[in-house]
């Protein structure tokens, strides 16, 4: 702590050495309003010399419609402000030596031409590659109106989606995600249910940033995926209708209303959504056991289909409060109530290696689960100028809640024909409180030299409760050594300080993250089990280096180096039992550890289209599913652990945009990994390694009279997971659109998985048994869908929220 405090002395001690000298510099700076005193965004702002008109400076007004010029040398000037569809402004100024100038506020007046006639043809890149993460512009780069969200994330570069939430990004796993800052705090099913319910039309931007920088929270091993929603620059009213069917196995609708009203200094927002339709798992699982009983093996083949109902129900609200040009307050709700019925049986035979079928298990499941997840926010931005100094702040609170209900039944045959009925049911509910406060102080000493810093606290209270019962000939007993009460709390207090330099070619940025970590988990007793305490405190400091040189304006070359940590999720802390039938558990670990992972890239960047780059990561105590035999029983325990290491390195290569004709365009993304995992089990060091290729690309089709395709696919080679192999995996999607009314219709038709290829499949050898599954779900499927956006009112600015509040990978009971 006594070098870390030194640390800060000097840095503050700079940054006021920084202050004094700058301040021989002249400054120039200024306001830009349409009529209606609504900041605007995008005016070209010339700075020119009175004696002779000659071009000084140049620059544009930002998103709350500011512009500074810097370093101008003492004078007088004319400043030239334009836009299309407005007309011109001047401005005189005189500028001293050593002296800030501010001028006074520029409001814009309409001009009078019919403005209908104007045509924008240009749009954003489908991909934008920079040095520290790539930007996916949903709009440019898929038919988003004709998908869901989370059809979007499943074809994005270098990422996978697995069917239990999980993501992964250039083939490395312990991927955090973000939605517009922590909107939406949400994992696991959880969050598979949110993406499948927003339609992708919603979507803005996802940003895939593989090196983040210290003022972003330290978990998410592989990095961050930041979804980013749309966000209305209207003043007046607009409103967003989206509609769409699917159909594959079975259907499912989609709906979703969002409006936007901004009126003077009062800005209301919000959406609601319904989500209705059918879903499937279909599992196979294959087992060769050692037997306790005979010198051959047997054989536990499963197939298990369950068939889904889901209905869910989402919203957001809000207000933003303009209390001046420099001072905006946000407080915005947000929820969603997601009720999801779950059918299913499963088949088990059982066969020795020289025999026929020997028994055979048929299991009948029940399951219904609701979810309920309400969050608030309050945010404040303020500017202490135009320069970039700003102070911000944020209150977060989240409630979650979990209901369910499961019911199993068992009917064993054996050889000898008698059959066997086991009647089993469980009440589950669980209750999440968090509760979370974050500052974050922006300070630019020169256009050269700016610093970030800020601290977070976040408090966590899970109460979970588990009820099993076993049926007795017709009543009902407490399974007690199923049941369990689990109390755990977590608090997480972090600070920060990085820095930005750019000295000519070269870019520096350089932070460090200090986190502390306090937890304590309480097991109750029952009849059956005892009593159990754990804490655990532990201080970690998250070290993040970037460095970029510029050759010039076409080539550079960048190294980044940082520090991560992924602490297990609550469910996988969660010690219950989960029961999918007699021979197969899944439990919590409340002994799991957080896995800590130190990165490299080095990476080439030409015309911030091309990136090519190699990067390394070493990770220890990785966290995972293991698979515990119990040979007495033949049964298999599914349960995280803590793994001794794993290592993952290669090569990437990236192509945000490619075009040999004006109509097509295309982006690609190719990586070949390499994944070492290693661990030690019954006194044998066991390892897992694999190379894996990974190619994916997305193409864009021009057609005429604004129709638009767009084909896109991916390829995944086998590779290593933990202790199993995932097998090869490919998809390839098509989707056409046409726009209408003025660009503000859309009617899309869409195609995802046209070959049904998708299959998620993995085998592996654990205690002498040997395991494969296939693991199958409704994603062939053909889709329509409408979205009309009505608006009444011209650009203006949205207040832009920098924080973030809680790690929605972890919620997850």
């Amino acid at each position: 702590m006594y070098k870390l405090s030194c640390l800060f002395l000097l840095l503050n001690s700079f940054l006021c050495f920084n202050v004094l000298s700058s301040e021989t510099n002249s400054v120039l700076s200024g306001k830009i309003f349409v009529e209606s005193k609504s900041p605007l965004e995008g005016a070209q702002v010339i700075l020119l010399a009175q004696k002779d008109s000659s071009f000084v400076k140049g620059t544009a007004s930002d998103n709350n419609g500011d512009f500074v010029f810097r370093q101008i040398a003492p004078g007088r000037y004319f400043v030239q402000i334009s836009m299309l569809g407005y007309k011109k402004e001047f401005r005189n100024t005189v500028v001293e030596d050593g002296k800030s100038v501010v001028l006074s506020p520029v409001y814009m007046e309409v001009e009078a031409q019919n403005l209908k006639a104007i045509v924008v043809t240009a749009k954003r890149p489908s991909i934008e590659i920079m040095a520290d993460k790539t930007v996916v512009n949903i709009e440019s780069y898929t038919l988003s109106s004709g998908n869901s969200a989370l059809s979007v994330m499943q074809s994005l570069p270098g990422v996978i989606v697995g069917n239990d939430g999980s993501f992964s990004l250039n083939g490395k796993a312990g991927t955090k995600i973000l939605i517009d800052g922590k909107t939406y705090y949400l994992g696991g099913t959880e969050l598979i249910n949110y993406l499948k319910s927003t339609p992708a039309s919603a979507l803005d931007k996802v940003e895939l940033i593989t090196n983040p920088s210290a003022k972003y929270e330290a978990s998410g091993n592989s990095g961050i995926i930041n979804i980013r929603t749309k966000k209305s620059k209207m003043m007046g009213f607009n409103m967003t209708l989206n509609s769409s069917f699917e159909q594959g196995d079975y259907g499912r609708f989609n709906n979703n209303v969002s409006f936007n009203h901004r009126n003077g200094k009062i800005n209301i927002f919000g959406m609601y959504g319904y989500y209705t339709g059918h879903d499937f798992v279909d599992l196979k699982v294959i087992r060769k056991m050692n037997s306790s009983f005979s010198p051959s093996y047997t054989t536990f083949d499963q197939n298990s289909f369950r068939k889904r109902a889901d209905d869910n129900q989402y919203f957001k609200a809000g207000i933003q409060y303009y209390l001046s040009d420099m001072t905006t307050f946000e407080l915005s709700v947000n929820g969603y109530s997601a009720k999801r019925s779950e059918n299913g049986t499963i088949n088990s035979a059982f066969y020795k290696s020289v025999l026929k079928n020997d028994s055979t298990l048929n299991s009948f499941t029940r399951n219904y689960e609701h979810r309920n997840n309400f969050s608030s926010s309050l945010n404040m931005l303020h500017k202490f100028n135009n320069n970039g100094k700003e102070l911000s702040f944020s209150l977060d609170y989240l409630r979650y809640s979990l209901d369910e209900d499961q019911m199993h039944n068992d009917k064993f045959a054996g050889q000898n024909g008698l059959i066997r009925d086991k009647y089993l049911k469980g009440l589950n509910n669980g209750i999440i409180n968090m509760y979370s406060g974050m500052v974050d102080v922006t300070y630019p000493v020169s256009e050269k030299l700016s610093f970030d810093a800020g601290f977070k606290s976040a408090l966590v209270d899970i109460d979970n409760a588990s009820a099993y019962q076993n049926k007795a000939e017709t009543n009902w007993a407490p399974d007690y050594k199923l049941s369990c009460n689990f109390l755990y709390r977590e608090n997480i207090n972090a600070a920060y300080i990085s820095a930005k330099y750019s000295f000519k070619k070269l870019r520096l940025e350089a932070g460090i993250r200090l986190e502390n970590t306090n937890v304590k988990g309480h097991k109750l007793a029952n009849r059956l089990q005892n009593d159990s305490l754990f804490t655990q405190s532990y201080i970690n400091i998250f070290p993040t280096v970037m460095l970029g040189y510029s050759i010039n304006s076409m080539n550079s070359f960048n190294f980044s180096y940082g520090r991560r940590i992924n602490r297990p999720n609550y469910k996988d802390l969660n010690p219950f039992t989960y029961i999918f039938d007699d021979y197969t558990y899944e439990l919590g670990n409340t002994a799991l550890k957080p896995q800590l992972s130190d990165n490299f890239n080095i990476s080439y960047i030409l015309k911030n289209n091309y990136n090519f780059g190699l990067f390394y990561s070493t990770t220890q105590n990785v966290i995972v599913k293991s698979y515990i035999i119990d040979g007495n029983k033949d049964r298999v325990y599914v349960m995280p652990t803590n793994m001794a290491s794993y290592k993952s390195y290669g090569l990437r290569v990236g192509v945000g945009d490619i075009s040999f004709v004006n109509f097509l365009h295309s982006a690609i993304n190719a990586n070949l990994v390499r994944n070492n995992y290693n661990w030690d089990l019954n006194d044998f060091c066991n390892k897992n390694r694999k190379t894996t290729f990974m190619f994916s690309m997305n193409n864009s089709i021009i057609l005429p009279k604004d129709w638009t395709a767009s084909i896109s696919g991916f390829y995944n080679d086998k590779m290593a997971y933990g202790q199993m192999i995932v097998s090869s995996m490919w998809r390839l999607s098509a989707g056409i659109q046409k726009k209408f009314l003025n660009g503000n219709a859309t009617l899309g038709i869409y195609l995802n998985d046209i070959f049904n290829s998708y299959r998620e499949k993995g085998s592996g050898t654990f205690n002498g048994t040997w395991a494969s599954s296939t693991d199958k779900t409704d994603r062939c499927l053909i889709g329509i869908s409408f979205s009309y956006r009505f608006k009444k009112g011209y650009m203006s600015k949205e207040y832009k929220r920098k924080s973030e509040s809680f790690d929605s990978k972890r919620i997850n009971l």
